[in-house]
């Protein structure tokens, strides 16, 4: 209780977003948020989440928010042999998925495409089929409410299965906010990671979000020691 009592939810605008793709500072960011998913173990979060979700048809997935596109790399090699073949969509609104980045995702048998647009442009325009799954990572939590309901209810009209694992908002994440440094974070993740957990979410402030449209189960939970995650399938 003294924990949420202290920490209303607050989204502020982070200094990432504001910078231009290839400055030299956002590029050191986009390699200190690298560091972080390592360090709060979003990879094996993300496949627990889905392993038990996939079946054996291939999948089209769209990753919202997807930065460099790094994770999903990951997310490629350690599932490559064991799931079904992925066509993979990374949604930005910067261009900053290199040719390596791409060319590892082929090499691990996955069909890479990279979109660039705001997330709102992209999820309003209808698509041909609906995305057999959509997953976002430390990217839901930048939207305050209205835009955060508008997100879940474009997501829940695009997808059967949505996951999103996003910092939890807490007096421990917050600490381990305060700590980045520890990890080499250069001075813009040092402030972003505090708003991070500051825009974060706990309890079932997600579920709260998701349209209230039957036909959703949802899971909503903690994982780790910073990780807050939202887990939406249609029945």
């Amino acid at each position: 209780m003294y924990a949420q009592h202290h920490l209303p939810r607050r989204v502020e605008a982070e200094a990432l977003d504001s910078l231009c793709a290839g400055d030299p500072a956002a590029q050191r960011s986009r390699r200190d948020l690298r560091r972080l998913h390592h360090a709060m173990g979003t990879l094996g979060i993300l496949t627990r989440a889905l392993d038990k979700e996939v079946g054996t048809r291939p999948l089209r997935i769209l990753e919202i928010g997807a930065g460099d596109g790094s994770l999903a790399l990951r997310l490629a090699r350690r599932r490559a042999t064991r799931w079904p073949p992925v066509s993979m969509t990374l949604l930005d609104r910067q261009a900053v998925v290199d040719a390596g980045t791409l060319r590892g995702l082929q090499s691990a048998g996955w069909t890479a495409t990279v979109a660039t647009a705001d997330v709102f442009d992209w999820l309003d325009e209808p698509a041909e089929s609906p995305w057999d799954i959509v997953i976002a990572n430390l990217f839901v939590h930048h939207f305050p409410a209205d835009d955060l309901a508008r997100l879940l209810g474009a997501i829940s009209s695009s997808t059967s299965l949505f996951f999103c694992c996003e910092p939890r908002r807490g007096m421990l994440a917050l600490a381990g906010s305060h700590a980045v440094a520890l990890l080499g974070a250069g001075a813009i993740t040092r402030e972003d990671a505090v708003l991070s957990v500051r825009a974060g979410f706990r309890g079932k402030e997600l579920t709260a979000a998701w349209p209230k449209a039957a036909g959703w189960h949802l899971q909503e939970y903690s994982a780790g020691l910073f990780s807050h995650c939202l887990l939406a399938r249609r029945t």
